[in-house]
């Protein structure tokens, strides 16, 4: 008896350990990809393992807690184990050919409703459609704001901790961070203009970065 179709989100299904959803637009980059993760034994990623009899690709289901939207206030514990995560994808794709023409292969959306949590700690990243080449300083700028989202940690020294702690994990020094993270920010807004509740959204966000500009600096780029 076939297994149970179990809907995740709109097109996307759960059959037994899998996931199953039609292919996208770049498809075979990904799945590529993804054998690239598999045969480098990083576990931080789906597996891609075919195409069923319905024309729906076929990938490893991840068990854990995926966020609905990026609102978690995480620990540092949870923030450093993301970080690590970035950093073995940035090492594995870099100067292969999926980091062509740029440095390293990136994630297109580093939100914490991209990632895979157990026991509060993030264990893999998923949904790498649109995954291109790029730069490690972009990407983990990105990673800062959207997935440590440091706004969750108020203002001033708990939230650049926070940064901080992701930072050393990935063992980052001396590059501008907040001038990439502040990039991310204005490159949502272009993206999401037009809709009225995530414009406001996006600019608090800019606000609040800008407001804590200085000290991120002071502790991310010392």
């Amino acid at each position: 008896m076939p297994d149970e179709e179990i809907p995740l989100l709109r097109g996307v299904v759960r059959v037994g350990d899998t996931v199953r959803r039609k292919p996208k637009a770049g498809a075979d980059y990904v799945h590529a990809l993804l054998g690239h993760f598999e045969r480098s034994g990083f576990d931080g990623a789906p597996r891609y393992c075919g195409i069923d009899a319905q024309g729906r690709e076929i990938l490893s289901f991840i068990e854990g807690f995926v966020p609905p939207h990026n609102g978690l206030r995480l620990d540092e514990d949870a923030v450093r184990a993301g970080a690590r995560l970035i950093r073995r994808v940035h090492d594995l794709t870099e100067a292969t050919k999926f980091a062509t023409g740029a440095e390293v292969a990136c994630h297109p959306n580093l939100s914490q409703s991209n990632f895979v949590f157990r026991n509060s700690k993030p264990v893999a990243i998923i949904d790498w459609d649109q995954t291109s080449p790029g730069t490690r300083l972009r990407n983990f700028g990105e990673f800062l704001w959207a997935f440590v989202h440091p706004a969750m940690h108020g203002d001033g020294e708990p939230a650049a901790r926070m940064l901080q702690a992701a930072a050393d994990a990935y063992g980052w020094a001396g590059a501008p961070l907040v001038d990439s993270m502040l990039d991310s920010v204005r490159t949502f807004q272009t993206v999401v203009a037009g809709d009225r509740k995530a414009e406001e959204w996006g600019s608090a966000e800019l606000t609040y970065l800008e407001r804590n500009m200085n000290i991120f600096r002071a502790y991310l780029e010392r």
